[in-house]
C-alpha cells in the first residue's frame, strides 16, 4: 500500500474520471501483514473545482450502479469504520443522496441494547442484511467487537481474540450467499481530529455530535491504533480487503471512498438495462395509447 501523496492523488483522479473504474485500487490493503497506520500519507490537497466536477461524475456512476443492482437482483454491503470525526457521515450522505431510497438503507450502529447483549454479537447484523436488489450501508459494524469493545473492555480478551476468525467466517458466508462487500476505514491524525472536535464544539448545529466519550477516547489513541492495525492485518481478505482512506482532507477522502466503493461493487456486473418484454410493451401501448413505443 503506497503512502506517496502524489501517487495517491493521481490514482484517485484517474479512477474518478473513468466511466467504468477498473479494479486498480491503492487504498485496498492487499498485503496486510506489514500494514501500519504510520505508513499512510495524509498530507493531501485537492482543487475544489476538480472535486466538484469529479463528485458529480462519481454520483452518476453510483446511480448506474444502483440500477444494475436492481436489474440483476444483486445485494451489497458497505461497511464504514474510522476515527471519531473522520468524515464517515459526510461520505454516506454523498453516497446515498443520489440513490433511490427504496433500495438503499443506512444502519447507524450504536451500543447493543439489552436483548442484543444477550445474543451473539453478530446476530443483530444478520437481521440487517439487505435483500436482493438492495444495498446496506453500515455506519460502524461488527468490527466494534475488535475495536471499541476491545479497547474499552466491553469484551474479554478471549471474546475479542476469537472474533477475528468469527468475522472472517461471517464474511465468507456472506460471499457464498452472493453478497458483495466493501470495507472502508477513514483515518485522520491526532491533530486533525482535535481541530474537528473544536469545530463541532463551536458550532451549535454540530455540537450534538461531540460527546464526553469522544474526548475521553483521545487518551487511548495508541490502544486504538494497535486495535485498528491488528483488525486490518487479520481481516483483510482477497475478496474483501480493507480500504484505508487518508481522511485529513475531507474532499479527497470522499472521492477516494466513493471510487473504492464503485470499483469493488461494479466488478463483473453488466450495466446494460434489460429491454422491456414484448408483453409489457403491448400492455403499455394499450394503457398509454398509440404513442407508446
Amino acid at each position: 500500500m503506497s503512502s506517496k501523496k502524489d501517487k495517491k492523488t493521481d490514482d484517485t483522479a484517474d479512477g474518478a474520471a473513468g466511466q467504468r473504474p477498473s479494479h486498480d485500487d491503492n487504498f485496498a490493503v492487499w498485503h496486510p501483514d506489514g500494514f501500519g497506520l504510520a505508513n499512510l500519507g495524509n498530507d493531501i490537497t485537492m482543487d475544489s473545482e476538480f472535486y466538484e466536477r469529479t463528485l458529480v461524475e462519481l454520483q452518476l456512476q453510483l446511480r448506474q450502479l444502483q440500477l444494475a443492482f436492481l436489474y440483476n437482483r444483486l445485494k451489497g454491503i458497505i461497511v464504514f469504520e474510522g476515527w471519531d470525526a473522520a468524515g464517515k457521515g459526510g461520505i454516506i450522505r454523498r453516497l446515498t443522496s443520489v440513490m433511490d431510497p427504496r433500495a438503499v438503507r443506512v444502519w447507524p450502529i450504536s451500543a447493543p441494547d439489552q436483548r442484543e447483549r444477550e445474543e451473539h454479537y453478530l446476530q443483530r447484523f444478520w437481521r440487517r442484511l439487505p435483500p436482493n436488489g438492495e444495498l446496506g450501508v453500515f455506519d460502524r459494524s461488527w468490527y466494534g467487537r475488535v475495536l471499541v469493545e476491545r479497547v474499552e473492555g466491553f469484551a474479554t480478551r478471549e471474546e475479542w481474540g476469537r472474533a477475528y476468525s468469527e468475522i472472517n467466517a461471517f464474511e465468507n458466508s456472506l460471499a457464498s450467499d452472493g453478497f458483495r462487500l466493501v470495507k472502508l476505514f477513514l483515518h485522520v491524525d491526532h491533530d486533525e481530529q482535535a481541530q474537528r472536535f473544536r469545530d463541532r464544539l463551536n458550532d451549535p448545529l454540530k455540537r450534538w455530535k461531540l460527546t464526553p466519550d469522544d474526548l475521553r477516547n483521545r487518551s487511548k489513541r495508541v490502544a486504538y491504533e494497535d486495535a485498528i492495525e491488528e483488525m486490518v492485518r487479520r481481516t483483510s481478505a482477497p475478496g474483501a480487503p480493507w480500504h484505508v482512506i487518508p481522511g485529513n482532507n475531507k474532499k479527497f477522502a470522499r472521492l477516494a471512498a466513493i471510487s473504492s466503493i464503485i470499483r469493488m461493487l461494479s466488478m463483473g456486473i453488466d450495466f446494460t438495462p434489460p429491454d422491456p418484454t414484448p408483453d409489457f410493451l403491448a400492455q403499455a401501448k394499450r394503457e398509454l395509447g398509440a404513442d407508446a413505443e
